[in-house]
């Protein structure tokens, strides 16, 4: 046992262990919406759209729902026509709907005729506040204009005091200030306001605000979307759902263990097959908590077929160590051989899939990569120390 322990490749086994009990313990497992509960919004495009067009609104509604701070929503195109948005139950999804069905066209109008300046003319947009109104106070959405707007709306403006402009998103008004003295006196005038109602604000104003601010923020989209429709997992599923997981996991556990010992007549083989599996699982796990990764049920596929290709590995190796007991190292390299040229070409499928990120298919191939990846630098070659030291005895 000594001797075990000093080899390199048992160390690093169980350091890997130790650095991913730590990791869960303190960070946790983030679970994916099939299993926290949550609700899919399923987004239409108004047209068809090309590779570029749609790799452009994804990104947009991206960068509006990150810029609400809500956090955890996942976003990916399904065709050409259609975009999937992944939200957690803890989030405020009518809120979410309102900031979706924007496409961000935003302008403003002198008069309700004059274009004073767009969406693209913004130079920087902050987070609904508290702002000065005349005398009192109001809730609205600061933003500065990019200098060279500011100084087209001064000319524009200039000695039309106590005129309104008429402030426009998708052609639907939200707002009609009226100019001051100071904003027509000719000099440029960067910061404005969109504001939305009297301060404090009602909920449904913080909803109208937010739309606007995140729209302002990320800017207009290439086309319309509407949403399609939208369901909702329930979280008691999810954990239901969890546990057959685990079951599941624990009953192949024991159906692995009782081949293994029906195969080899050798319960000695059985504990360091079941050690390994269990391993690769915790580790994987460790890792996705480090990376805050969220495991959802393809990424539970992934670490089975990770962990499945590990016990065939396991049993090749077994296999060329019985074959080959007087020359039980060169056996194993041969073992190894085959183990290497059977991930390199799992993972050559996985990387398509985790490249191009279609859809949930990421999550399993990115579990299914760490699994394998795990397997051949770690798991694998300690196992095969294990067998090595087995089978000298």
């Amino acid at each position: 046992m000594k001797e075990l322990l000093k080899d390199k490749r048992i160390v690093i086994f169980i350091l890997a262990i130790l650095f991913s009990s730590i990791v869960i313990a303190v960070k946790g497992i983030h679970y994916g919406v099939d299993i926290t509960g949550g609700t899919v919004i399923v987004l239409k495009t108004e047209k068809p759209l090309n590779e570029r067009d749609m790799s452009m609104t994804v990104e947009i509604i991206k960068n509006r729902l990150d810029a609400t701070g809500l956090g955890n929503i996942e976003v990916y195109s399904r065709g050409n026509n259609e975009i999937i948005v992944i939200v957690p139950a803890s989030a405020d999804v009518d809120t979410i709907i309102k900031i979706l069905k924007q496409q961000g066209n935003f302008k403003a109008l002198l008069d309700n005729k004059t274009l004073l300046y767009t969406g693209r003319d913004i130079a920087n947009v902050e987070f609904p506040t508290k702002v000065p109104s005349g005398n009192t106070v109001a809730y609205g959405v600061p933003f500065s204009l990019k200098i060279d707007a500011a100084k087209r709306m001064a000319e524009l403006v200039k000695g039309k005091a106590y005129h309104r402009v008429y402030l426009y998103m998708d052609d639907k008004l939200i707002s009609a200030p009226v100019l001051s003295p100071e904003l027509t006196s000719g000099k440029p005038s960067p910061n404005q306001v969109i504001t939305v109602g009297p301060y404090p604000p009602t909920e449904e104003e913080k909803a109208e605000a937010l739309a606007i601010y995140t729209a302002l923020k990320s800017g207009a989209l290439p086309v319309k979307v509407d949403i399609e429709y939208t369901y909702s997992i329930s979280p008691e599923f999810g954990r239901e759902l969890l546990k057959g997981i685990y079951i599941a996991i624990a009953l192949a556990f024991i159906a692995v263990s009782l081949v293994v010992a029906f195969r080899y007549k050798s319960p000695k083989l059985v504990f360091p097959i079941l050690l390994t599996c269990f391993s690769e699982i915790l580790i994987i796990l460790g890792i996705a908590s480090l990376i805050n990764w969220r495991i959802d049920l393809p990424s539970f596929a992934g670490i089975v077929a990770a962990v499945g290709t590990g016990v065939d590995n396991q049993i090749v190796i077994a296999d060329e160590a019985l074959k080959g007991i007087k020359r039980l190292k060169a056996s194993i390299k041969r073992a190894f051989f085959v183990i290497f040229a059977s991930a390199s070409t799992s993972i050559a499928a996985m990387l398509p899939l985790f490249v191009l990120g279609v859809g949930l298919l990421k999550g399993f191939a990115l579990t299914t990569i760490i699994g394998i990846l795990i397997g051949i630098f770690i798991t694998r070659p300690a196992y095969a120390k294990i067998v090595e030291e087995l089978f000298k005895k």
